[in-house]
């Protein structure tokens, strides 16, 4: 090998790695702990060539034959677990596997369903190990245009509203960059929901429902998303939706009437609509150019404050 040997050195060469060569021979990948620990322990003790010969003609080569067979449709042991245990004596020499294991998940995320947990579990170890733009790179192709599909499908009904596929897609908060979770339900959650919002407002309803409502959804995100500027402008858009409603001035949206008010509740809603719309913007408050439009801000203020806690009233709204 070139290597200039002294007496210690071409003893440890001829005499020790024979045995260790046939151990590893032997050893079986997904029981790693042992061979970590027997390295780990050597270490001190050993060249640095000679360490690096270990890792590279004996762990390494074995590691890449084990991947290329792993399977995680039908391997019960993660992956990671034999692994990422070689992290501190392998670094980077592991990104040779990487790429095959990542075309080995996205393979098994073919068919894959936002409602099973299972890929946020098998993904989540990587998280830190690949690279963050290979990982953004895998998420975008694999995970993203099933969750968007997800929030294309979500139906949105203050109503009855069945809020299980939405909480499905923010179970991934902290596996997507946030920035690509921020655009993700820029476009493909909030434009339905807005409709919906300025629908609802269209056939005269309860404000203070209204008012848990939009709590309710702004507390199912993380504080973190909350304040992301994507996610920001969306509420502050909404939130000056209300505040036109209730001062009375045109939304500037064109929301056909949703199915789930029927003719009764917009006929009860048209008959109360002047009597309630004076009485909530006069309730305490002199009706001035100033004042009309921060109702709503003040109620989420109010709500807010009194100690409620977060409000999750996303479902049932009862006619006035």
């Amino acid at each position: 090998e070139g290597i200039r040997m002294n007496m210690y050195e071409k003893m440890l060469w001829n005499v020790w790695m024979p045995k260790v060569r046939l151990a590893v021979s032997g050893w079986s990948c997904r029981n790693c702990d042992p061979l970590v620990e027997f390295i780990e322990s050597w270490i001190p003790l050993l060249p640095r060539w000679l360490t690096s010969n270990i890792v590279d003609q004996l762990v390494l080569p074995r590691l890449q034959v084990e991947v290329n067979e792993w399977s995680p449709t039908t391997d019960i042991v993660p992956i990671h677990s034999w692994i990422h245990p070689w992290l501190p004596l392998l670094g980077q020499r592991l990104q040779i596997v990487y790429p095959t294991i990542r075309q080995k998940l996205a393979g098994a995320l073919t068919a894959w369903h936002p409602s099973d947990p299972s890929a946020k579990s098998i993904l989540k170890p990587w998280i830190n190990v690949f690279t963050a733009g290979s990982m953004d790179v895998f998420l975008q192709n694999n995970i993203i245009p099933k969750l968007a599909l997800c929030l294309e499908e979500f139906v949105v009904n203050p109503r009855q509203q069945n809020i299980e596929p939405f909480q499905w897609v923010m179970t991934w908060q902290g596996v997507c960059p946030e920035n690509r979770f921020a655009q993700l339900l820029e476009r493909h959650f909030f434009p339905n929901w807005t409709r919906v919002l300025c629908s609802w407002l269209s056939n005269n309803p309860d404000y203070e429902e209204v008012t848990k409502w939009y709590l309710g959804w702004k507390s199912m995100l993380s504080q973190s998303l909350q304040n992301n500027p994507v996610v920001k402008n969306q509420f502050s858009n909404a939130l000056n939706i209300m505040n036109r409603a209730v001062s009375g001035k045109p939304s500037g949206a064109d929301a056909p009437s949703l199915p789930y008010f029927t003719s009764i509740e917009r006929k009860r809603a048209a008959e109360a609509a002047a009597e309630k719309r004076a009485a909530y913007l006069q309730a305490g408050v002199p009706q001035t150019a100033s004042t009309e439009g921060l109702r709503f801000i003040d109620l989420v203020q109010k709500k807010v404050g009194t100690g409620d806690g977060p409000v999750r009233s996303v479902g049932v709204v009862r006619s006035g």
